[in-house]
């Protein structure tokens, strides 16, 4: 994945599992970043948790503009996260801020009598689901996307050496 010449489309293309990889620089030291973009719908509900494995951080991301997708941060990821990735820093990402001033969109909402999800929305979701922070990105505008990625470098490595310390070393760093 190339943070520089992302590709990013307007139509929605479901993703089963894709994998990708990244290279960084966090504190003038190179960090691999492991990828896992895994699928959300039921019919993968049980391949999903083999992913799982060796994970160091869970980007929990939501679509701002789906009351639906943010209500299934707590009804659904998170309850599954933590069942399978147990004391694994969650960072929960709002996405499509861009969308936030989409007039259609808006209207569409309003006519369901909901509305965006706010940025202190997120902030209070990311208390309940006690994540390490909470960020908000546009995939579109390239808004904020390294700083996440730098962010979910930070707590994998803040993590793995708390882990480290507790039990022995880990292999890499892997973001799920």
């Amino acid at each position: 994945m190339d943070l520089d010449s992302p590709v990013v489309t307007k139509t929605y293309v479901p993703t089963v599992f894709e994998r990708y990889s990244m290279a960084l620089q966090l504190d003038g030291k190179p960090v691999n970043l492991y990828l896992w973009d895994t699928a959300g719908q039921e019919d993968y509900d049980r391949l999903r948790p083999l992913s799982y494995a060796d994970a160091q951080v869970v980007l929990m991301c939501y679509d701002v503009m789906s009351p639906n997708s943010f209500d299934n941060i707590l009804s659904k990821w998170y309850p599954e996260v933590t069942h399978f990735c147990p004391g694994v820093p969650i960072i929960l990402v709002g996405c499509k801020t861009d969308l936030r001033k989409d007039k259609v969109l808006l209207k569409k909402l309003r006519q369901s009598r909901q509305e965006p999800i706010t940025y202190q929305k997120g902030q209070t979701m990311a208390r309940s689901v006690r994540a390490v922070t909470y960020m908000e990105c546009s995939a579109w505008l390239q808004d904020n996307i390294p700083s996440i990625f730098h962010e979910a470098a930070v707590a994998a490595l803040s993590s793995r050496k708390r882990r480290r310390r507790q039990r022995g070393a880990w292999k890499g760093c892997l973001v799920t």
